[in-house]
């Protein structure tokens, strides 16, 4: 009998490249207003629904295409999701973002507009810590409790709100930017038969 080793609930990340430049919307990024983020030496956006503009049209098609072909292809459900809240992050050297997950959101996603190899990648977490852990020789995505993922200019990534997630200090000269955005579903969840329905516009309705 051949042995067999199964993962058991991977979660999964999706890294999609924009094929298009990003040169226009990089531009665009230069004329915003930033709010501080003074815990972190970090700042974001002000406009916390920047994928509303019509400057970022292209990058809004191209995220909800990814979206739904993430919905479809790995989590293989045809309820749809929307981006509900969108924003830039732009973290200056020595800045960094404190570990954290995203609340009352489904499927997060960031795409990056500037970094590079001297810029900290992104790195996520387990949300469990092991009690009693092993000293590995080699660590892999079995035995780790951090994951750094590097990435390029125009690259999206797709996750899990839920899975932990932070940026270390920043100790390159340029500053990394970034976009975040999180979604949420327009349909029903769950069912009435697993006591877990949840119809948002059916309790809008009776609630008016």
């Amino acid at each position: 009998m051949k042995e067999e080793l199964l993962q058991i609930f991977p979660k999964p990340v999706l890294i999609t490249p924009y094929e298009k430049p990003i040169s226009k919307e990089l531009e665009f990024i230069r004329t915003l207003e930033w709010v501080s983020q003074k815990a972190n030496g970090n700042f974001k956006s002000k406009d916390s629904y920047i994928l509303k503009n019509e400057q970022l049209k292209d990058i809004k098609n191209f995220i909800v295409e990814t979206v739904d072909k993430y919905c479809e292809k790995i989590l293989n459900t045809k309820q749809r999701l929307v981006i509900t809240q969108s924003w830039f992050n732009k973290n200056p050297t020595g800045s960094k973002h404190h570990e954290h997950v995203h609340p009352n959101s489904i499927i997060s996603g960031v795409m990056y507009f500037q970094i590079d190899q001297t810029l900290p990648p992104i790195q996520f977490s387990k949300s469990n810590q092991d009690g009693v852990k092993l000293d590995p020789i080699k660590y892999n995505v079995l035995n780790s409790d951090t994951f750094l993922l590097p990435c390029k200019p125009g690259e999206l990534l797709l996750f899990p709100s839920n899975l932990r997630h932070s940026v270390p200090i920043n100790t390159g000269m340029p500053d990394r930017i970034s976009l975040s955005f999180n979604t949420f579903s327009i349909d029903v969840l769950g069912s009435e038969d697993s006591l877990t329905r949840l119809d948002i516009r059916r309790l809008m309705n009776e609630h008016n």
